[in-house]
């Protein structure tokens, strides 16, 4: 018999107690597997018959069992080693513990081989030794019954064997597993707690990767700006006939405005958009209700001047109104008696009333005149009359069905006509020679101002003044005086465009003497101002400043409000004034300065005396201009 069958030797009592200390149990060298036997049917009265293995592996010397690192209950163990053609259901006593309690199992091992007597011998509980003799080994269809305490628990070692210990845990008709034997790895239940995560970090390195799918939420493209407000212009041909430009405005259009003509016309293109109706005269305001970004305002004629254009490109600006032009009444009458819009002078009375025209008439002008309503014509040429052009024409161009008509009338046969003339007609002026009524230079005189002309400003002075403003037109102005409004009529009626605010007069008053010279809507009234007031008007670019009462005040105001490159000019007509002028050139230096003595001629006894007025002085600043 080999050297592993024979039995360990019988420790003594003081030993066993010893060994009863928590320790690792002796290994069993191993051995070398011999070729595997067929299993043969096994007799059980049949003599059992040891089988000698055909070279005995070389004996080696057994290693002394291993001290205890540090006290723990005893570990009782009940170990057979089985033999290659042997399988006995090994008894095992784990440490007992009181929390954990495990069921017996009866597991029943089958008998396969013939088994050897002296090749499975057993550890007794009591020493932890093997039996010296052959009885002591357990039957190979004897029913094991482990004690009931749970399994203790080994730490996997890298590279070695595991241990198997298979009692309470193997399946019913299976052997366990042979000593020094890789065994199934323990579930994760039975893992210490630094072995559970590791394998669970395993486990997920093992497992089929998903395929990354990465969602990239693009951000939402922003939508496109709407276009500025557009003014369409359809011309006065029926139907009309657009560019590319237009009609992509029209169909891109976010809603359609315009007159019930003007939306008519449009039924031929079949828009596929919103339509409202809305007036002439207040197209401005529709279009704020409606909102301009991306509006299209339909206009028959011209969009400039046969529409509300330069309506809206002062109140929004150029950035927010794109005008398309078109061929509008104006443009249309003038082809039509082979004049050059350049030469005419247009004075809309659909935007302005009659004293706008009575502003800008002067001797041998042409004059272009939309109207609004059908009495409009004949109020005109009574105008003309009453103003010293009996000998004028008035061509009347109307438009009755898209179709132009002319007709040619001198003004004293106009105002006598009774038939109903187009609301749209257009007229053109041509005054002719001038009767003398309002003149036609600065200079307005004593009969114009009427009671006034006492109290105005000398005419050499006025004209010096105006000659040193350079008022241009489309500019706004002041003109500051107490009382008497003389340089402010002067102002208005030569720049008939410009806006000047007449400053210290009567609104009543000064609207008598503006129909008495010929001046129209273009000059307004204040009645009473302080220089603090000032800063609620329009910045000028022209101011005129006569001396009185606060001049200083009125002066410094004015300086401060005035627009770059802008001009003040002042007069000073006694001492008081005269060192008001002073003081102030000692904080801004005058440009220029001029004093005017004046006498006036009369004839007294049939003899001429002069008699001299006191003497006026006058002062120039120009503000610097941005650079």
């Amino acid at each position: 018999m080999s050297e592993e069958l024979n039995p360990a030797p019988v420790l003594d009592p003081v030993e066993a107690a010893e060994s009863a200390r928590p320790r690792a149990a002796a290994r069993t060298p191993r051995k070398k597997a011999p070729a595997k036997v067929a299993a043969l049917p096994v007799d059980a009265t049949a003599e059992v018959i040891p089988v000698e293995p055909a070279a005995a592996p070389k004996a080696k010397a057994k290693r002394a069992p291993r001290k205890p690192k540090k006290a723990a209950e005893a570990v009782v163990m009940d170990e057979q080693t089985a033999d290659l053609f042997a399988a006995l259901q090994p008894e095992i006593v784990s440490v007992a513990q009181p929390e954990a309690r495990v069921e017996p199992v009866a597991i029943e091992a089958p008998v396969t081989a013939a088994v050897s007597a002296e090749a499975a011998p057993a550890v007794t509980p009591e020493t932890g030794d093997e039996p010296a003799t052959e009885e002591a080994a357990a039957s190979s269809d004897t029913l094991v019954t482990p004690p009931a305490s749970p399994r203790r628990k080994r730490k996997r070692r890298r590279g070695k064997s595991e241990r198997s210990v298979q009692g309470d845990n193997a399946p019913e008709g299976e052997l366990p597993a042979a000593q020094g034997e890789l065994t199934e790895q323990p579930s994760t239940a039975e893992l210490t707690p630094l072995e559970a995560p590791l394998r669970a970090l395993l486990e997920a390195f093992e497992a089929p990767v998903e395929p990354l799918v990465l969602t990239v939420a693009l951000p939402e493209p922003e939508p496109a700006p709407l276009q500025p407000l557009t003014v369409v212009s359809l011309g006065l041909t029926q139907p009309p006939v657009l560019s590319a430009e237009a009609l992509a405005a029209l169909r891109g259009a976010r809603v359609v405005l315009g007159t019930a003509d003007a939306l008519d016309r449009l039924a031929g293109l079949h828009l596929n958009v919103p339509q409202q109706l809305c007036a002439a005269d207040s197209a401005h305001v529709d279009v704020r209700t409606v909102g301009h970004a991306g509006s299209v305002l339909v206009v028959v004629g011209d969009g400039a001047g046969d529409g509300p254009a330069a309506e809206l490109l002062a109140e929004l600006g150029p950035a927010h109104v794109r005008v398309l032009p078109g061929v509008g009444r104006v443009q249309a009458a003038c082809a039509a008696l082979g004049l050059s819009a350049e030469i005419v002078s247009v004075v809309d009375l659909r935007r302005a009333p009659l004293a706008a025209l009575r502003g800008q008439l002067r001797a041998h002008r042409l004059l272009a005149v939309p109207v609004a309503d059908a009495a409009a014509p004949v109020a005109v040429a009574r105008l003309l009359l009453d103003s010293g052009f009996s000998g004028a024409r008035v061509w009347v161009c109307e438009y009755p069905g898209g179709m132009l008509k002319t007709t040619a009338w001198l003004a004293s046969e106009l105002v006598e006509l009774r038939e109903p003339v187009d609301a749209h007609a257009v007229l053109i002026l041509a005054t002719g020679p001038s009767a003398g009524v309002f003149t036609e230079l600065p200079g307005l005189s004593e009969a114009a101002l009427g009671d006034d002309a006492a109290s105005a400003l000398p005419l050499a002075v006025r004209t010096l003044a105006l000659a040193w403003l350079q008022p241009a037109a489309w500019e706004n102005g002041w003109a500051i005086a107490d009382g008497e409004a003389s340089l402010a009529l002067e102002w208005a009626r030569a720049v008939p465009t410009a806006r000047v605010r007449a400053v210290g007069v009567e609104p009543s008053l000064l609207g008598v003497s503006m129909a008495r010279v010929g001046v129209g809507e273009n000059l307004s009234a204040v009645a009473s101002a302080t220089p603090q007031r000032s800063r609620e008007w329009p910045a000028p670019e022209a101011v005129f400043v006569r001396g009185g009462i606060g001049l200083s005040d009125w002066l410094a105001a004015a300086w401060e409000r005035l627009t770059p490159g802008g001009r003040l000019v002042a007069t000073a007509e006694d001492d008081e004034a005269r060192a008001d002028l002073l003081a102030f050139s000692g904080q801004v230096p005058a440009e220029a300065w001029q004093e005017l003595s004046l006498s006036r001629g009369e004839t007294v006894a049939g003899r001429l005396r002069f008699a001299p007025s006191a003497p006026v002085r006058l002062a120039l600043w120009r503000k610097p201009g941005l650079s």
